[in-house]
Parts: C-alpha cells; sequence; structure tokens
C-alpha cells in the first residue's frame, strides 16, 4: 500500500508529527510566558526586577545573556542594572548610541545574525573581556501610553544559530508583561523616594531645634543600618529600622525649648515631659499610612527607651515584648548619645562610651546587639563620625573622666539614680 503525501511530496504521518511537535513546543513556550508574567508581576522593586527579566529572558530564549536597558529622558541615555554573569554593573550610553542606542531612538526590532558584519555594533565590551558576540535579538519596550520605557537586548543563541523570528514572537510576550512590570516598579520607586524624602525632612525639623544634638537622627539611623546588617537582617526591614532611627526623636516636638535645651538636670516635672516623647513620637507615626514593608515604623521608634529587664519607659515593655528592630534602636541611641557633647556632660571617647554600654549588655540592652556594635565601631565612626559636631575636642574632655561603676552618673531629676549606667547617660538621648 502506498504511503499518501502531501504537496510537497513529505509523507502525512511525518507532516502530522512534525506538526505536534512544534504545536507541542509553542505550547510550552506560552506556558513559560505566563509564568514569567505571573514572577514579574509579583516584583516591585526595581533592583531585583531587572535580573530578573534579565535571567528569565535568557533561559526562555536559550541565550548566553540578555541586558534591559531603561531609558533615562532627562539625560538622554539608556542605562542598565542587569546583574547576568558577564554584564558589567552599570552601563550608561547615550540615546542612538550603538546597537541599543539606535533601537531605543528609531523603535525598530533588529535581529541580527553577525553583529561583527553591523557598523552599529561596539565592539568594547568584547575586547574588554575576551567574549566573542555573534547573533543579537534587539526589541524596544514602551509602556501603555506608547512612551519608549526601553529595550530588550538579548546575545548568542545557546545553538550557535541566529535569532529567529519565533524568538521574535516569544519575545515580544515576554516584553508587554515586563513593560507593566517595569512601569509599576518605576512608579513605586518614586513613590518610596518620595517617602524617604518626607521621613528625613520630619526628622532634620526636630534636630534642628536643638544646636547640640544636630545630627543625631541621622547617626542612630545610619548606625542602626549598620547594626542591623551585621546581625544578618537585609532587605526592607533593615530599610525601615534605618527611617525608625531617622524618626525615633520625633515625638520631641511635645517638649518645650525651655526643656530640651535646658542647661542641667531637668526637674521632676521636666523629667516626666522628656519621657513622654517616645510615645509621642509612636502616637503621631501611628497616624501615618506606611508603605507597604515599613509598617512597623512607629513601634521600633516607639521603643528606644525600653529596656529588656522592663526598668525603660514609656511602657515599661520587658524582653519578650521587645521587636529586634526597638532593641537595635536602644543600643543605637545610647551609644550617639554618650558620644555627642550634651549641655550637661562631655562627649565620651569611644572605649569609655563602650565599657559603659557594655556594663548594661543582658540586663537593659540586647547583648548580641551589643556584641554587634563592639564589632561595628570602625564602619560606625567612619560613617557618622562627619556628622559628630566637635567630637574630637569633646573626646579629649571625656578621656579625663574615667568611668567607677559605684559613681555611675545618671540623667534622673536631681541627680536620683536610674539603676542603669548606659540608660542614664543616654537618657535624654
Amino acid at each position: 500500500m502506498t504511503q499518501s503525501t502531501d504537496a510537497e511530496g513529505l509523507p502525512r504521518r511525518d507532516r502530522l508529527a512534525a506538526e505536534v511537535v512544534a504545536l507541542r513546543s509553542r505550547q510550552a513556550r506560552l506556558e513559560q510566558a505566563l509564568d514569567i508574567t505571573r514572577l514579574l508581576a509579583a516584583e516591585v522593586k526595581l533592583d531585583v526586577l531587572l535580573p530578573l527579566i534579565a535571567t528569565k529572558t535568557t533561559e526562555a530564549l536559550a541565550a548566553d545573556r540578555a541586558t534591559i536597558y531603561l531609558v533615562d529622558h532627562e539625560r538622554q541615555e539608556l542605562w542598565t542594572r542587569a546583574v547576568s554573569k558577564l554584564e558589567i554593573q552599570e552601563i550608561r550610553l547615550p540615546l542612538g548610541t550603538g546597537l541599543a542606542g539606535h533601537v531605543a531612538k528609531t523603535g525598530v526590532t533588529l535581529l541580527i545574525p553577525d553583529c561583527y558584519q553591523d557598523p552599529r555594533f561596539d565592539k568594547t565590551w568584547d575586547q574588554k573581556t575576551g567574549y566573542r558576540t555573534r547573533s543579537m535579538l534587539l526589541m524596544p519596550m514602551d509602556n501603555s501610553q506608547g512612551d519608549r520605557l526601553g529595550v530588550f537586548q538579548v546575545i548568542n543563541k545557546h545553538n550557535g544559530a541566529a535569532f529567529d523570528y519565533e524568538d521574535l514572537t516569544y519575545l515580544k510576550a515576554i516584553a508587554a508583561s515586563a513593560a507593566i512590570a517595569l512601569e509599576n516598579a518605576q512608579l513605586y520607586e518614586a513613590q518610596r523616594e518620595s517617602f524617604v524624602s518626607l521621613v528625613t525632612t520630619l526628622a532634620s525639623t526636630v534636630d534642628a531645634r536643638d544646636r547640640e544634638t544636630s545630627g543625631h537622627s541621622q547617626r542612630v539611623a545610619a548606625s542602626s543600618e549598620i547594626l542591623a546588617r551585621k546581625l544578618g537582617l537585609e532587605g526592607d526591614y533593615v530599610e525601615c529600622i534605618r527611617l525608625a532611627g531617622l524618626l525615633h526623636d520625633y515625638g520631641k516636638i511635645g517638649v518645650s525649648d525651655a526643656v530640651l535645651t535646658k542647661a542641667g538636670r531637668p526637674t521632676e516635672a521636666e523629667w516626666e515631659q522628656l519621657k513622654a516623647h517616645p510615645r509621642f513620637t509612636h502616637d503621631i507615626l501611628a497616624n501615618i499610612k506606611f508603605l507597604r514593608g515599613f509598617e512597623d515604623i512607629p513601634i521600633i521608634a516607639g521603643q528606644h527607651h525600653e529596656r529588656l529587664d522592663g526598668k525603660g519607659y514609656p511602657d515599661g515593655l520587658h524582653d519578650a515584648d521587645l521587636t529586634l528592630g526597638g532593641r537595635i534602636l536602644a543600643v543605637a541611641d545610647v551609644y550617639d548619645a554618650l558620644r555627642m557633647k550634651r549641655y550637661y556632660k562631655p562627649s565620651f571617647p569611644i572605649e569609655q562610651a563602650l565599657a559603659i554600654i557594655k556594663q548594661d549588655a543582658g540586663q537593659a540592652l540586647d547583648f548580641d546587639v551589643v556584641q554587634a556594635l563592639e564589632a561595628s565601631i570602625p564602619e560606625i565612626e567612619a560613617a557618622v563620625g562627619h556628622l559628630r559636631p566637635g567630637t574630637e575636642e569633646e573626646t579629649e574632655l571625656g578621656q579625663d573622666m574615667p568611668v567607677q561603676e559605684e559613681q555611675a552618673p545618671t540623667m534622673a531629676p536631681n541627680g536620683a539614680a536610674t539603676g542603669s549606667v548606659a540608660a542614664g547617660k543616654a537618657e535624654l538621648g
């Protein structure tokens, strides 16, 4: 029996089998594209999203690497932070320069089988790294309003062949999802920058009321961030702690200038007013709708004068009730309060400040955080020393005042003991 053939003379059974294989391949690519869409839709951080898009595009098109260039309309440049293995940390190039710049400016899609035959290709990167760019697929990426967001650049298919129109169609599907995700990420980043700017401004209004505490909020914030990273924390929680550090004294807007800048020990009534500032901080910040991931700022900021043994204020919280962020802030605040000159005391040198704090480790202050502080002193001083006015001069004063445990100075009214060396010295910090 003779096997039937199609118009091209191929056995129909073979033709059908090939069509089934092609159909399954397209279905697999469609499912992969949907998976990529779901992944991209779940991410709003640009620094995470860019390498995620690059990695998934590289995998989907079986290529060596993919770079996502974004358009900086203000500077008329393309830039990228893609972090695939062969990628440079950040690249910037003028619009219209090179293949990616040409695509960004003209909006055309390019399928290039041999880049070395295209005069627009810049060989500089290859010459620096020894890499050999062969084929390339470039596609513009626009937002829903038709504005240019950036350019996809995919390099070298693994099988050595050039990219084809099937690859082009697949990249279009990925680009559509990527454009939406990138636009959302850029909006989120702009919103976050505005939020951080607002927090920084709020913090500066408190520091501006008292010349001697100028920069205190910035120093506590920077020190807290360093301690958080030393303890292995990362991501939004580190930034949450840093911002809480900026705002930890915001409640002092409820304290009169006469009390806040008094050159001497406060009276009982003044002391109660001062002790209320962490509660004011919490209550004021609790009325702000913080961005997702930063909702704990009011709690962390309001705990910077609490102690593990329950003898802190404003709520007398114990160990189990204190957040890790609050513990970190407490140590950073005490350290900076000891290191800066106040109306009632000189600036203490590093060794003396650390010795005072270590006396309270495990009792008033978290032991692990104090250890992290000791290990981070050089980094902290390098980061905040220039923000601390007159430290060098006042350190010399502090060196003439050796610490004696039986004579632990306190900041309570009328010289009453607070029961904690470090907390006592930092009560007004």
